[in-house]
């Protein structure tokens, strides 16, 4: 935490940086919990060799024990209702243990915001409390397909897009065709939303709805893994939608819904995703650090060599700038701010660089042995490399920024 904690300005308390007792607590759980389950065996998971056997389940299981699993879920189903900040600091805790851990719990805190607000009373009634009571439970968003990536991310909004899941009503239902492939949780959740066009002709924000489709649901197969070298314990899997017949009480808000449920009630999204790739940022800092007080060259702890002690100085000059930077993306969009969309963007540019330099820069203070399993680098780095795309390429994300804060709307640039 920054040791700054108050900020005057013409006498009067401007800002506080001052965690609150609940988040203080949060985060203690969150560094216990890492503490005593994902450190001691992080490494070995990691390097087991296939997609659905790294699958942490007693990890999962354990953090659903104690709260950290539906921590964003409303109190009148059992859950935290933790805010965005809240949700940030304990993501960054839980990915300095593991980031691909730390992403499949982030992925239902995603979507708890569209539990408690954007789900009606009947979608609620009959969701939630499933999902609360199945310890294993996990939620997925289905949004990205074979030839549409970085364009559904809102910067390109034409009706060619090449955006091919469909939704065609059909009585009381919709029936949904389409296939969806690096989908986090993947090939793991019980409950996935589904993004869907209802009229082809159309652009994605005008005709682009989200469907709340069960695991079991007929139709619906998740059964494909991505194999990848980053992010190794959460899975990415393909989604297939064959005919699958969705009731229309299913949709959420209506057609054309996508980007106020994207800005509007997954408005801490891009806050949350750069707080758990600083946590990796901040692990491969930490282990370097020890690490230089412990090795001698040269007749002295490389720690005490300049040119080391400066690469580690820079480094945490810049992880705390980007956590607070992550701060005030979560805080505005916490109170509800219209420019939460632009800095949470550009947050999670920086969180993901600076993590990325981070590793960079902790792999040249162990030298050689930072490509050695001896040591966790290595892993960090391949981590690292991730969230330079995840999440949308730090490009997009810096492409849409830029054009949100030309027009001085971010509602007026996107639609929503």
């Amino acid at each position: 935490m920054s040791s700054i904690t108050k900020y005057e300005v013409w006498g009067e308390l401007a800002v506080d940086f001052e965690p609150s007792d609940s988040q203080r607590n949060w985060c203690r759980i969150a560094r216990n919990f890492v503490e005593e389950f994902i450190k001691p065996d992080v490494q070995r998971r990691d390097r087991l060799l296939t997609a659905a056997e790294r699958i942490p389940w007693d990890w999962i299981r354990e953090a659903d024990k104690i709260g950290i699993r539906t921590l964003g879920i409303p109190k009148k189903y059992g859950g935290e209702e933790a805010d965005i900040l809240t949700l940030s600091m304990v993501g960054e805790e839980l990915a300095v243990g593991d980031l691909g851990f730390a992403v499949i719990m982030d992925q239902c805190w995603k979507m708890a915001y569209l539990f408690g607000e954007a789900m009606t009373p009947d979608q609620q009634d009959r969701f939630i409390p499933p999902f609360v009571e199945d310890p294993e439970a996990t939620t997925a968003i289905g949004i990205t397909e074979h030839e549409v990536g970085s364009d559904h991310q809102g910067y390109y909004n034409e009706a060619d897009i090449n955006f091919q899941t469909l939704a065609t009503p059909d009585g009381d239902h919709y029936v949904l065709n389409g296939t969806k492939r690096y989908i986090s949780n993947g090939s793991m959740a019980k409950l996935y939303f589904i993004v869907a066009r209802t009229d082809a002709s159309k652009s994605l924000l005008e005709s682009g709805a989200v469907f709340i489709v069960p695991h079991d649901t007929r139709g619906f197969k998740a059964d494909t893994f991505h194999e990848k070298s980053s992010q190794r314990l959460a899975t990415n899997g393909i989604l297939h939608l064959e005919d699958c017949r969705i009731p229309k009480e299913n949709i959420l808000l209506g057609e054309g819904k996508l980007g106020q449920l994207r800005s509007r009630y997954m408005r801490g999204s891009k806050a949350e995703a750069a707080a758990t790739a600083l946590g990796v940022g901040r692990a491969a800092y930490e282990y370097a650090f020890d690490y230089a007080k412990q090795r001698k060259q040269g007749g002295k702890k490389i720690i005490e060599q300049q040119a080391v002690a400066i690469m580690l100085a820079q480094v945490a000059m810049k992880l705390d700038a980007a956590r607070l930077q992550i701060w005030k993306a979560a805080w505005l969009a916490d109170t509800g701010s219209p420019n939460a969309p632009v800095y949470g963007l550009m947050a999670k540019v920086n969180a993901s660089e600076t993590a990325f330099e981070a590793c960079r820069v902790s792999s040249e203070v162990l030298g050689g042995a930072s490509i050695m399993y001896d040591h966790p680098v290595e892993k960090y780095l391949r981590d690292a490399t991730s969230f330079l795309h995840s999440d949308g390429t730090n490009q997009l994300c810096l492409l849409r920024a830029s054009k949100a804060m030309s027009a001085g709307s971010y509602e007026e640039v996107f639609g929503f």
